[in-house]
């Protein structure tokens, strides 16, 4: 039943509340975010309040001990420029730390109330330069009555009304925000309820008037990898690994073949031909409780929270090996890719990206939208559910990471992702035409290398779409968002095929971190240049990116090419007797002598120097590229150290009853033939017995240069041995359990002994100070070990047993 408010109720909240008046409603499927704006001397600015809403190719030094600290620095520094009267009004919303350096996301609040898609975003270089700002701090929010007259459980119950929701409601929110439609109008409180329910499909946003119960907007907020029809309104756990089948990316792809004959859906039924395009993959780290397997990892995890209602497809074995007709096949094809993208982020590129709406792998239902052929990721709770009209959409990997790429997007920006221009659905089909492409299975010459949805899509139930999409920005924008994200996807995918999938990808998820809730297509193409930059790209790959988003139509801000020097490490070598190779930065160079720049050695990424002698060398660098010339030359310089001087000795004879040390020097480090790693090595002859052995050792010294060197040490037996000395000296008893009692019958002063394990290793020594010592052995392990008796004069060994 709707609400009733009484009359004389309205009066007065429109008497206390002047400035947050009504506005007028609106029911709707899609949104603009976009504030109204204008270029001034290339800037973007926002057209209501003169303040830029982007500012780009800043160089400015960033003070402070944290990234935070400083982004509040830089803001405090241009509080006049952004027209913020009290930097109070911000809170930090969301941090962001990855390779092309830290992003500050500052929340505008007004009386502790978030102002609804106003922020400001600071981006420190990994070199602790502010180089960017997205600022959509909106300064006309001065007063407000921020007390709401309508009880938050009325808010949601006049939501629910509103949108007509039936069955079970399985995510849902509701807080307060201050609210003012593009920056323009009227300013209200609002209440911002998120419902995710049976019916109906979606995550509908309803903004409801916290004074007097109006609805000013419904929408849905879910991003659909294609056009939606409108609404009629306590175990212990293991981590292993399993194996199933899945397509990579879909069955046609994979065998190089048009959507005809076998290779059809036919209502989900299978044939040799499709299950031979299948492949059997590995399950990483999937879940294991009390004797049950699940498609639950790390990077991805099924669940169920949309009709049709199947399951979770959880079983008594690690194999999940089924064919597209079985409902399972979905799961596992879902859990394998998305676990693979997830995977390829993180620990491929090394960009830390993961949900922030909770704390597990990324969540997704299989079976959802009620059946219906379409699929979406929803915001509001982070997680992607997959239709399953006309070809299931969960057997198409393009469309499992286009829905994907929404979330990716969604989580860079900490909740920030925007649908203008088509930007998030050029995203998502970016990405996963990033993937399909890597696999090599279309050749250029082919229609379907430019295909999207090549399994879901381009077929009888719906067009796909495609990546050589040949409309301009801005003059080719229709103003249908999966239509017009095509010129992005496009225009990525022309960077791609120049420069690679993985320095395009960085670039590309770094760059998306820096975009807000308004940002739009060429918005985006100067964040992404912008992440290149600051993550130390070429002069000639900064170029690619200028020159393609330049053809497409985005204006960039011009850039000085002068300050983008290749910069090429210095080399440090080791005198091998192999000429010195100098790597470069991935571009072509021109390599020179000289500091003129007369003597051109050679052009390419390296230099071979030819160098092979101990000295410190000087080249100079410059870029071959003609746009990138300008820059100047980098010097770069080789070091080549010598090799350090090993000498264990000549080949030496020493006794059966004997002992040498071989002393390698002093390094870095050591590597004896038995593995050991310290500096001497002692050989025994009690140990080894008679023959010839060689002993070898690998020194590293502080340069890390490795040398090393070996000696021939023949044990021989030897007749000299004092038998009158050796008559005068007790050592008992042996075997012994701890005590070894050593009894002279002549007291030889500064007579020294060793105890040496089976290894060669000196364990214990001590100089006797009388003709009765006592050995305390119990310390040690048991074993053979040889005693051995210097008296200056003469060497006595005796092996003992201890016990």
């Amino acid at each position: 039943m709707k609400l009733r408010i009484p009359l004389l109720l309205l009066i007065i909240i429109a008497f206390i509340n002047p400035f947050c008046a009504q506005n007028n409603k609106s029911w709707s499927l899609t949104s603009n975010d976009e504030i109204s704006y204008h270029y001034q001397e290339g800037i973007k600015m926002n057209s209501i309040h003169d303040t830029p809403l982007l500012l780009t190719n800043l160089n400015d030094e960033a003070t402070g001990n944290t990234p935070n600290e400083m982004a509040l620095n830089w803001i405090n520094n241009n509080k006049e420029l952004l027209k913020i009267r009290n930097t109070a009004d911000l809170t930090v919303r969301f941090t962001r730390s990855s390779l092309s350096g830290h992003t500050i996301r500052f929340q505008q609040s007004f009386n502790n109330i978030p102002v609804y898609q106003s922020e400001v975003v600071v981006h420190i270089s990994p070199k602790n330069k502010i180089t960017y700002v997205y600022n959509t701090f909106n300064p006309t929010i001065k007063d407000c009555n921020t007390f709401p007259t309508i009880l938050k459980e009325n808010a949601f119950q006049l939501a629910q009304e509103e949108i007509k929701v039936s069955g079970r409601i399985s995510f849902s929110e509701n807080k307060l925000f201050i609210y003012q439609k593009n920056q323009t109008g009227t300013i209200k409180l609002v209440y911002r309820v998120i419902i995710e329910a049976e019916i109906p499909i979606g995550s509908w946003e309803v903004l409801v008037d916290a004074q007097n119960g109006e609805i000013i907007s419904a929408m849905d907020k879910a991003f659909y990898n294609k056009e939606k029809e409108k609404d009629k309104h306590p175990h212990q756990k293991t981590v292993v690994n399993g194996t199933g089948n899945v397509f990579i990316p879909d069955p046609l792809s994979f065998a190089n073949v048009t959507y005809a004959g076998n290779y059809v859906d036919n209502g989900d039924a299978t044939n040799a031909q499709l299950d031979a395009a299948t492949s059997n993959v590995m399950l990483l780290d999937i879940d294991l409780t009390a004797g049950t397997y699940k498609l639950k990892g790390p990077y991805a995890e099924i669940q169920d929270f949309e009709a049709p209602n199947k399951g979770l497809f959880t079983q008594a074995t690690n194999t999940f090996n089924f064919n597209r007709f079985d409902d399972a096949f979905e799961a596992v094809n879902c859990y394998f890719i998305i676990d693979q993208s997830m995977r390829y982020i993180n620990q491929t590129l090394g960009i830390p990206l993961m949900p922030y709406q909770y704390a597990t792998g990324v969540r997704y239902d299989p079976h959802g939208l009620s059946g219906a052929d379409n699929s979406h990721y929803i915001p509001s709770s982070g997680r992607l559910a997959f239709g399953e009209g006309g070809v299931d959409d969960a057997e198409d990997a393009d469309v499992i990471i286009h829905e994907l790429g929404h979330g990716l997007h969604d989580w860079l920006t900490g909740g920030a992702a925007s649908s203008s221009q088509g930007l998030g659905e050029g995203s998502g089909d970016y990405w996963g035409q990033s993937y399909s492409r890597s696999l090599g299975q279309w050749i250029s010459s082919d229609p379907e290398y430019q295909w999207f949805f090549s399994w879901d899509g381009h077929n009888p139930f719906w067009s796909g779409r495609i990546t050589n999409y040949t409309a301009t920005y801005p003059s080719g924008l229709t103003g249908a968002i999966h239509t017009d994200g095509q010129i992005w996807a496009t225009t990525l995918m022309r960077i791609y095929d120049i420069l690679g999938r993985e320095k395009v990808d960085k670039a590309f998820l770094e760059g998306l971190a820096l975009t807000g809730s308004s940002s739009n297509q060429q918005d985006a193409a100067i964040a992404v240049r912008q992440a290149a930059i600051d993550m130390g790209y070429s002069c000639p790959d900064i170029n690619v990116f200028t020159q393609e988003f330049t053809t497409t139509g985005y204006v960039m801000p011009p850039l000085n090419l002068a300050q983008f020097p290749p910069v090429v490490a210095n080399v440090v070598a080791c005198a091998v007797g192999i000429p010195a190779t100098i790597a470069g930065n991935g571009s072509s160079l021109n390599w020179y002598a000289d500091a003129a720049l007369t003597n051109l050695l050679q052009t390419g990424d390296s230099l071979n120097t030819g160098q092979t002698n101990t000295g410190v060398y000087t080249y100079y660098v410059k870029y071959s590229d003609a746009a990138c010339s300008v820059a100047p030359a980098d010097t770069v310089t080789l070091t080549i150290n010598p090799l350090p001087n090993i000498n264990l000795g000549v080949d030496t004879t020493i006794c059966d009853n004997s002992v040498i040390v071989l002393n390698s020097g002093s390094f870095s480090s050591y590597l004896w033939q038995d593995n050991s790693t310290t500096s001497t090595f002692t050989v025994d002859g009690n140990v080894t017995g008679i023959g010839t052995f060689t002993y070898w050792v690998e020194v590293t010294d502080g340069n890390g240069c490795v040398n090393s060197d070996s000696i021939v040490v023949n044990v021989s037996i030897c007749t000299s041995i004092n038998e009158e000395v050796t008559n005068t000296i007790s050592i008992y008893p042996t075997p012994t359990t701890g005590i070894l009692t050593i009894s002279m019958n002549y007291f030889v002063p500064d007579t020294k002994i060793q105890l040496i394990d089976n290894l060669g290793r000196i364990v214990y020594q001590m100089t006797l100070k009388s003709n009765k010592s006592l050995i305390y052995l119990s310390k040690f392990s048991k074993g053979i070990y040889t005693l051995r008796l210097n008296t200056g004069s003469d060497i006595i060994t005796k092996k003992i047993i201890k016990e």
